[in-house]
């Protein structure tokens, strides 16, 4: 039977479609059901079209457009979103940094540079900040100081 979601992603399969694939290789069968049962329903979840990826704070995101590793994709999604061509200056921080008393959980934490040489923070946050007034004065002090530095 069809889901309306189907309807829209024909390649999506059924969670039983999907499951006789994996079972009808062994290099799929031993890889799959090595995983705990949470990772398996998850990864059906997602093949069949139950749940997306929380692209912005899931593993996915994160391996994806990693600064570290792979900063030219990153800068390309950033200008793109932007509407203004950044590059990546410094990582200003690394993932899974808890902040604030367990309030905030900091996944990303990138200082870029736009091509007019104006610098901007770029964060992306799990749970967001208690005090997001108070950390947007502390990111404007600490880019003038930057900026400071480098005309000095």
């Amino acid at each position: 039977m069809q889901t309306k979601l189907q309807q829209y992603f024909p390649v999506l399969r059924s969670r039983e479609e999907i499951l006789r694939e994996i079972d009808a290789t062994v290099k799929l069968t031993e890889k799959f059901y090595s995983w705990r049962e949470a990772q398996r329903q998850e990864f059906l979840d997602f093949c069949a079209g139950v749940r997306g990826i929380k692209m912005l704070y899931d593993s996915f995101f994160k391996e994806i457009m990693n600064p570290e590793t792979v900063p030219e994709r990153l800068e390309e999604f950033l200008s793109i979103l932007l509407n203004r061509k950044v590059k990546i200056v410094d990582v200003l921080l690394g993932d899974s940094t808890r902040l604030a008393d367990e309030q905030s959980l900091l996944i990303m934490d990138i200082l870029v540079r736009f091509e007019d040489g104006t610098y901007c923070n770029v964060e992306v946050q799990k749970i967001g900040y208690a005090f997001p007034g108070e950390r947007c004065a502390c990111y404007s002090s600490d880019l003038l100081l930057r900026q400071y530095k480098k005309a000095r």
